[in-house]
Formats: C-alpha cells, sequence, structure tokens
C-alpha cells in the first residue's frame, strides 16, 4: 500500500518506471487523499475568477482521472477519496482483496 499524490509527472518519474517489477511479486495499492475544496471550486461560476477557478479545479480532476486510469490499466487498485473518506475506503479495499483471496 502506498500513499500518494497522484501528481502524473511525479508518478512519471518515481513509480510508474518500476511499477511493472513491484507489481509482479506484489498487489499493490495507490492511495491518494483528495481536496475537497476542489470540488467547491468546480462549481464556482459566480464571476470571471470564479469561472477560472473552476476550469482549474476541472482540469485537476481530469488529470487525477488520467493517471488513476493509467495505474489501474497496470493492474493497480487506486484509492482516491477525501480526508474523511480514505481510512475507511483503505480498509474496504484491503478487505475485499483478502475476502477474494488475491493477497
Amino acid at each position: 500500500m502506498l500513499l500518494t499524490d497522484l501528481n502524473a509527472s511525479a508518478l512519471d518519474e518515481g513509480l510508474l518506471p518500476v511499477l511493472p517489477q513491484l507489481s509482479a511479486k506484489h498487489r499493490v495499492i495507490i492511495a491518494a487523499v483528495a481536496d475537497p475544496r476542489i470540488d467547491d471550486l468546480a462549481t464556482g461560476r459566480t464571476d470571471a475568477a470564479a469561472v477560472y477557478d473552476a476550469a482549474a479545479a476541472e482540469y485537476s480532476r481530469n488529470e487525477r482521472r488520467a493517471i488513476a486510469s493509467r495505474l489501474r490499466h497496470s493492474g493497480v487498485e487506486v484509492i482516491d477519496a477525501p480526508p474523511t473518506e480514505i481510512a475507511p475506503a483503505l480498509a474496504d479495499a484491503y478487505l475485499a482483496m483478502k475476502a477474494a483471496g488475491r493477497l
């Protein structure tokens, strides 16, 4: 289980090159804490500044979805949850893997 940010440039340089070797011997779960403010910013449309903030928030969410998709395609379980939900999501993922006999 790795706790990291779903930042494409950081993962491209660090984790993604070694992921095939890591996932060949281990079940890999990558967990990231999502910033709840991003969802708040994405809904703003009250003025020009809020529209720009909303566009940036949508871009950020799309980047996280894209990197999560790449990781899942590599056989990695990805958990991207807000701070209040990350611990239960991690426990649920672990228990689901254990119940399925994947550990």
